[in-house]
């Protein structure tokens, strides 16, 4: 993790990473985090430019359009459904 300057009264911040890969350039991800009673939780993430819930937004906003917001809690369930039930593998090395 990269040096954090911020406000310990602060809720909501963004903690800057860089992950070393064994070949090519770092990796920088950044996390954006608020504080809850039970300690901090990350609630979006940037990967190569891209914030998690930008992107996910416009996917979103088109399954509303077709099936209204009963449809996309629909279709969220069943994927969590799905991918909770398939085992996790490990990453090869």
């Amino acid at each position: 993790f990269k040096p954090l300057r911020g406000d310990p009264a602060d809720s909501d911040v963004e903690v800057r990473s860089q992950v070393n890969l064994s070949r090519g350039e770092p990796m920088i991800l950044n996390y954006r985090v608020y504080k809850t009673p039970a300690g901090w939780k990350i609630y979006d993430i940037n990967v190569l430019g891209a914030w998690l819930v930008e992107t996910y937004k416009g996917s979103f906003a088109s399954e509303i359009g077709k099936s209204g917001i009963d449809g996309l809690i629909k279709t969220l369930a069943e994927k969590n459904k799905r991918l909770a039930s398939k085992p996790i593998k490990a990453a090869a090395k």
